[in-house]
């Protein structure tokens, strides 16, 4: 049983592809797979900025070898992915999958590859690295959302007004996010409660922003990352149509 999510991040100031199994968030402590192994893949010449079709195939290869390869001796949780980089995540038991997976690395070929391990008994690159948190989490429905647009015909560069809703458990949590909205760059709309609800003290709030990605990625996670203190959540992300010409 298995439970990937993909989502699209930026890492060290590039876009990238993260994929992680999360089915390890509550499986990881109880195993005793304390061993991190990563593999790191990158294009044969330094210079180049993206695989080229061979390396591309090479790597596909590589990945398929490894995970057959380690199957009886480590976990698979994670991979990130970005134009000249790919690096595939496993946890382990015993360090014999260390040298499994060394032996496998060693015989890759038309690309650059390295192999090492770490000891991580609290499982730090799974949780603080691939795991998402709630902004990553977001990025997620973005990218639905913004996949919808695009297939409507929507302008995803350019510039409009987006909407969010976020919910607090009280009035004073949500006054104090409020506090913190021009600060942000957003404008509030409006409030309202639902009664019924976890969280019914609700707020709109508003900015502009474009549809690509990794902006919207970058706005939806500026109010994300200001509500997560005072328990708050986002829950809906709403953009003005524009007709792509």
């Amino acid at each position: 049983m298995t439970d990937w999510l993909t989502y699209e991040w930026e890492l060290n100031g590039e876009r990238a592809t993260f994929r992680v199994d999360m089915q390890y968030w509550e499986l990881l402590p109880v195993l005793s797979y304390s061993q991190l192994v990563y593999v790191c893949v990158s294009p044969k010449n330094p210079g180049s900025k993206s695989f080229s079709q061979l390396e591309q195939y090479a790597f596909r290869q590589l990945r398929h070898r490894l995970l057959e390869g380690l199957a009886d001796w480590a976990i698979h949780v994670g991979s990130i992915y970005s134009d000249s980089l790919r690096t595939l995540y496993f946890y382990a038991a015993e360090t014999e999958a260390i040298h499994q997976a060394s032996a496998i690395c060693r015989r890759a070929k038309h690309l650059a590859v390295t192999c090492a391990h770490a000891s991580e008994p609290h499982f730090v690159t799974y949780y603080k690295l691939l795991y998402p948190n709630d902004s990553k989490l977001q990025s997620a429905e973005n990218a639905a959302y913004v996949e919808a647009m695009k297939k409507k015909g929507g302008d995803l560069a350019a510039i409009r007004r987006v909407r969010l809703v976020l919910r607090f458990l009280n009035e004073e949590d949500r006054s104090a996010f409020l506090q913190q909205v021009p600060r942000l760059g957003f404008t509030p709309v409006r409030t309202f409660f639902e009664e019924g609800g976890t969280h019914p003290a609700c707020c709109v709030i508003s900015g502009f922003s474009s549809l690509e990605l990794p902006r919207l990625n970058r706005f939806t996670a500026r109010a994300i990352d200001a509500a997560a203190p005072l328990e708050g959540m986002l829950t809906e992300v709403e953009a003005e149509f524009v007709h792509r010409y």
